[in-house]
Formats: structure tokens, C-alpha cells, sequence
């Protein structure tokens, strides 16, 4: 379950990524761009997940607004292993992930929701080859969020590739 990246937002990462080609980093498409709300699960019901989603349309929440205020290295500062962009969490997206886990009966995650976007992702070895260490980058990218996904990912020699199943409007 994700909330999918607008095309405006993503020319905005694309603008900014251009200052940082030099990086031995496997860059993530336009298209595969999301804010995870639920892991990947496996699941053999995808179809049935996606009828539960359907019936969920307009009754979830409100649409809200998701900024990312600086991009960095992650998930950890000792091993990183990406680069992405972060911001602080709306309540109503935290609201909108437990109704959501809640509906399909998914683990609740304690933890509390970090808004994140992976750009790129590289091998921890490869750091030390790195020309920037220290990325800690300030951005201001916006996007009104009026629905989420259901994505089925498939991993593939060169990364991660995402396909929408269903979108469901707030």
C-alpha cells in the first residue's frame, strides 16, 4: 500500500537529482516513486484485497498534503544504503495507514509512521567511493494526497518494479 508520487513532484526530484549524476547510485524511476504506507505482504489474494480496497473509496479520509523538507542518507547515518527525502508526518496519514491495517487485518506496526521517499538506492560497500559523504540536503516538495495504492512489486536484476492493481480515492 503507497501513496504514488505526482508527475510535478517528480520532475522536481528529476531537477534536483541532476546535481548529484556523479554518484555510483541506482537512481528510482518515476514511476516506481511512493511513500510506503503497509510493506509488501505476501499474499496469494491480491484480487480480494483489492475488492475489500474498492468498497473503502471516498471512506477512508481526506485528502492532506505530504512535504518532504530535506534529503539525506538513510536509513542510517553509520550504513547507508539510500538516498531519500523526509518530512514529518501528518496525523492523518498515520490515521489513514492504521484504518487501512485495520480493514485487512494487517500486523499493526507500533512504531510511528516516518514519511520518507527513497530516490536512489547503493550497495553500503560502495559508500567509501562516495565523492559526498555528508548529504543532508534542504527541499521543499509538496503534494496533495487524494488517494492511495495497492502495488504489486516484482523484483528484477536492476531493482524493484511496482505495478498499480487498484487506486483508492479519499
Amino acid at each position: 500500500m503507497a501513496i504514488k508520487i505526482s508527475e510535478e513532484l517528480q520532475e522536481e526530484i528529476f531537477e534536483w537529482e541532476k546535481n548529484y549524476q556523479r554518484l555510483p547510485v541506482r537512481w528510482i524511476a518515476g514511476k516506481n516513486l511512493h511513500v510506503t504506507l503497509i510493506p509488501p505482504w505476501e499474499s496469494e489474494e491480491a484480487e480480494k484485497v483489492s475488492m475489500v480496497l474498492k468498497t473503502l473509496e471516498g471512506k477512508v479520509g481526506k485528502s492532506f498534503e505530504i512535504v518532504f523538507e530535506r534529503v539525506c542518507y538513510g536509513p542510517r547515518k553509520e550504513e547507508p544504503r539510500l538516498i531519500w527525502a523526509e518530512g514529518k508526518a501528518p496525523k492523518e496519514i498515520q490515521d489513514l495507514k492504521t484504518r487501512v491495517e485495520n480493514i485487512l487485518g494487517q500486523r499493526l506496526d507500533s512504531r510511528p509512521f516516518k514519511l520518507h521517499l527513497t530516490l536512489a538506492r547503493f550497495n553500503s560497500r560502495d559508500f567509501v567511493r562516495f565523492p559526498i559523504k555528508n548529504l543532508d540536503e534542504e527541499v521543499f516538495w509538496r503534494q496533495e494526497v487524494k488517494s492511495f495504492v495497492l502495488m504489486e512489486s516484482r523484483l528484477l536484476p536492476e531493482g524493484a518494479e511496482y505495478e498499480v492493481l487498484e487506486e483508492i480515492k479519499l
